[in-house]
């Protein structure tokens, strides 16, 4: 069965998917070629292969629902004045900041007839129609006051408070907005509504409108107003008014009297908060800013005011987080987690906010930690079982460095060296990483590292990142959440910026005195949080959460700075892609070898086509690279390398093909043997061999590969000083043998560390090739090898066990291992659990796309070796030549 239906089979289809697309994105390969692990580590984008792992679950997104109402303008109002027929004239606008309180213009306190307005009518969009009534409320203004500094005769000061008769019915579609009380108004859009006239001479619109405006500087606008008659502005514009623009130039600045406003997220709802309040502008359709009252500067004289009104408040009850707090379960949700609605449904799905609590960090994002007090706020990504990567910025403290890391909550571990980019300078966004090296190795089967991901492009529109903040303000219990001050976890959601769309904050520009680099990855929001509800983890990584993620946790760079988690202002990491190779200078040991060695593929060659190796024409022939393999390096040290068809076959120079290497006929002749038999069994290569104990009994103690039709590949450790005397078919139930008449141990093979652990037996008798009884195929390829293999592992005298492991580099196990590995073993482990060494004789095979099985190691009797997380086997592919060799004297 090829690994496409074998996935599938087992219900990782989706998981298949994943990893098939993140190598097709790179390069056109077919499954079995991406599927393989290099036998030695020369490149650091090999996390996909190296901490592969076999997925247990897919990830389902919730979906709910909730009513749609009237929820955007619920806090504005239309103020009017009772006419003697009874009819209403609605003439300014209002804001609900109270439960009983309007915020509104001075000059909407009296009309034309010096007549102060009566009423005033929320959630209603439109006031001429009873068509949609069923959430108005229409109270009583019984108070009104006005600031004391405004004179009819100006327009200065315009700013009014009016006391309704009592309170509104706190509801979805009515219910007060905040006040934006910093002097700071950083908001790149606002937002105007009421029901005003939406152009020149025209008559006032029944429907409530919005217009999206920009703000400008003061100094610009007061040209437009500066000495106009229409206008009494005698002192030019002063600091307690601002201007706002609609560059569409089709609608006005909305009603007197009515907000300027901005939508702050948080809780993953939004709130209005109030900026300004309309004061005045030219007539509509001539792209004139509007003048508005700056809410800020009143805010001690609004607190004043409503406490002349009996109303129990203070200087914090605008504060930003309490105010959104106040009224959250009224609010709406964000655009983001909208999926569909009509008039009267709306569906969500959760999943969509930009910002969610999240309970843990990934087990790769580390703490990083000072035992004499450091830092509280600096984070690396762990990418391999002893490397860190990190900001250079978070490696000192006063003087000292980091000295370890904390992960998976409360585990330690010990850092060893701090390595910093040569080119950072203190206080810079350049340059700025550093690698850890740990004093021991992590345990990857608690943590899968990252993925340092190589490509300038990030491929998704939008990362995330984690970033905290308050509790209170980002919960999304649809219960009234109560005031928490305490930090908690989340993950912001953010689109990908480029060097033109990006905006940083000004208090980082100091950092970026030369602006964006490439280096860089600039990511935010255009629209804002409540200020300090997120503040983003410092050396935290920026990577996607798709539904791959969970099996490919590809990290893009570092977070380094952002204001309100790049809301509104956006954040700036360090990316990978630009310091690969001063990474691999540090972290491989070969890349001094490799980092100017240019790889060149021509899929119009095959192997055994004529091919120029060089710019200079040198002659070549395609082969597969095993054939090629001692001079592998020499070609890598020279700098070129050129492939035809995949990468496993190579242009190799005509004096330097390895005619020798050829392999027996009989082995060569396997692959098409084993496609013409359709087999009943995933067994029929592998035997049971037997040693008589005495007359009635044979004693089955090892395993081994049938791989002509009367030899057996087996380990020379597992033959001992005996010769074994049979063998007999796994696949076959009856107790019929084979007989054994000769044995060949490797010559080299040494006991204490098993190296050229290998061996062969002749059989008397040879078999018949059937669907019972067939070929294990020799896996001959000297540079690569399978990367998920079966292990299959005699448990018995007749029965096996399977399990499934994945190849490991040498250097990986050489860290725990009590002996020097050479290149012809090789090291395996089991991804889903621990303990991965067997004390059973064991085979490991791998099956190609087109079902061909290939026996790829073997692996003796190994004691005590339960809490190993790894197991060596003997790696036949750099015996192909002596088994070749033997098979003509066996």
């Amino acid at each position: 069965m090829n690994l496409a239906k074998y996935l599938v089979t087992l219900g990782y289809f989706f998981y298949y998917e994943c990893f098939t697309y993140r190598f097709n994105s790179v390069q056109a390969v077919d499954s079995s070629e991406l599927l393989m692990l290099p036998n030695d580590r020369i490149t650091l984008d090999d996390c996909y292969l190296r901490y592969h792992t076999f997925p247990d679950r897919q990830c389902i997104k919730p979906v709910s629902g909730s009513p749609a109402l009237l929820k955007e303008f619920a806090h504005i109002g239309a103020i009017g004045w009772t006419q003697s027929d009874g009819t209403v004239s609605w003439n300014c606008g209002g804001t609900l900041i109270w439960a009983n309180v309007v915020l509104t213009a001075a000059h909407c306190t009296l009309d034309s007839s010096n007549t102060q307005p009566d009423v005033i009518r929320f959630g209603d969009l439109n006031i001429y129609s009873s068509d949609d009534d069923d959430y108005a409320q229409q109270l009583k203004i019984v108070e009104i006051i006005k600031h004391p500094e405004h004179r009819y005769s100006a327009q200065y000061h315009d700013i009014a408070l009016m006391k309704l008769e009592k309170n509104v019915v706190l509801h979805e579609t009515v219910v007060p907005a905040c006040l934006w009380t910093d002097e700071e108004v950083r908001f790149k859009s606002l937002e105007a509504a009421g029901w005003g006239a939406i152009g020149f001479a025209a008559e006032q619109t029944p429907v409530l409108l919005k217009v999206t405006l920009k703000p400008i500087d003061n100094q610009e606008c007061g040209e437009t107003y500066t000495n106009k008659s229409s206008h009494k502005l005698r002192f030019g514009l002063q600091s307690h008014q601002m201007c706002a623009v609609d560059e569409r130039m089709d609608t006005c600045q909305g009603d007197s009297g009515g907000p300027l406003q901005v939508k702050l997220m948080h809780n993953g709802k939004v709130t209005p908060f109030i900026v300004g309040v309309t004061s005045f502008g030219l007539a509509c359709g001539n792209s004139a800013p509007g003048v508005y009252t700056k809410v800020s500067f009143y805010n001690d004289w609004i607190i004043d005011t409503m406490r002349s009104f009996g109303e129990n408040v203070n200087e914090s009850t605008y504060n930003a987080t309490f105010c959104a707090l106040r009224y959250v379960n009224f609010r709406e949700y964000e655009d983001a987690a909208i999926t569909w609605k009509n008039e009267s449904f709306v569906s969500l799905n959760f999943d969509q906010l930009h910002v969610h609590e999240t309970e843990n960090l990934p087990p790769y994002v580390a703490k990083l930690s000072w035992r004499s007090g450091g830092r509280d706020d600096c984070h690396g990504v762990i990418i391999d079982e002893t490397t860190v990567l990190t900001l250079a910025e978070c490696v000192f403290y006063n003087g000292t460095s980091v000295d370890h890391i904390l992960y998976l909550k409360d585990q330690k571990m010990d850092v060893s060296k701090i390595h910093i980019h040569p080119e950072y300078i203190e206080g810079s966004g350049y340059n700025n990483i550093a690698i850890l090296s740990l004093e021991h190795l992590v345990d990857v089967y608690q943590i899968r590292p990252a993925c340092v991901w190589h490509d300038q492009k990030i491929p998704y529109n939008e990362v995330n990142f984690f970033g905290t903040g308050r509790v209170d303000i980002n919960t999304f219990d649809s219960n009234v959440p109560l005031i928490n001050s305490s930090t908690t976890l989340l993950r912001p959601r953010a689109a990908v910026q480029n060097s033109t769309t990006c905006i940083i904050s000004k208090q980082y520009g100091s950092r970026l005195k030369n602006g964006l680099k490439e280096e860089h990855i600039c990511m935010g929001n255009d629209f804002f949080l409540v200020p300090k509800s997120c503040d983003v983890s410092i050396g935290g990584p920026i990577h996607s959460y798709t539904g791959c993620a969970e099996y490919f946790p590809e990290v893009y760079g570092l977070m380094q700075f952002g204001r309100d988690c790049g809301f509104g202002e956006h954040t700036v990491a360090t990316g990978f892609a630009n310091h690969l190779d001063w990474m691999k200078s540090v972290i491989l040991k070969s890349h001094s070898e490799e980092k100017s060695a240019l790889q060149f593929l021509d899929y119009d060659l095959h192997e055994g086509d004529a091919c120029s190796n060089n710019n200079k024409g040198q002659a070549g022939l395609c082969v597969n690279v095993s054939k090629c393999s001692q001079k592998w390096k020499q070609l890598l040290t020279a700098g070129s390398i050129y492939f035809c068809s995949s990468t496993s076959v190579i242009c190799c120079p005509l004096d330097a093909v390895d005619r020798a290497a050829d392999i027996h006929p009989d082995l060569a002749a396997c692959p098409d043997v084993v496609r013409n038999i359709k087999s009943k069994s995933n067994v029929g290569s592998l035997v049971h061999i037997g040693w008589f104990e005495n007359y009635d009994t044979i004693s089955f103690n090892c395993i081994g590969s049938i791989i002509t039709k009367n030899i057996i590949l087996t380990t020379a450790s597992c033959l001992g000083e005996v010769v074994p005397a049979v063998i007999k078919l796994i696949s076959n139930d009856s107790d019929s043998f084979y007989h054994i008449n000769a044995t060949l141990k490797h010559h080299a093979f040494n006991a204490t560390d098993n190296s050229n652990d290998i061996g062969l037996l002749r059989l008397t008798e040879k078999f018949e090739w059937s669907s019972d009884v067939y070929p294990s195929c020799l896996w001959t390829n000297k540079t690569h090898t399978p990367l998920v293999l079966e292990m299959i592992i005699a448990t018995g005298p007749v029965d096996v066990f399977y399990r499934r492991v994945i190849a490991m580099y040498n250097s990986d196990c050489q860290r725990t291992n009590a002996y020097q590995l050479p290149g012809s073993q090789l090291c395996v482990r089991d991804p889903m659990q621990k303990p991965t060494c067997s004390e059973e004789p064991s085979i490991l095979q791998w099956e190609r796309d087109d079902e061909v099985v290939f026996v790829v190691g073997s692996s003796t009797i190994l004691p005590d070796c339960e809490d190993r997380f790894y197991m060596i086997f003997t790696r036949f592919s750099a015996y192909s030549q002596w088994i070749s060799d033997m098979l003509l004297r066996v």
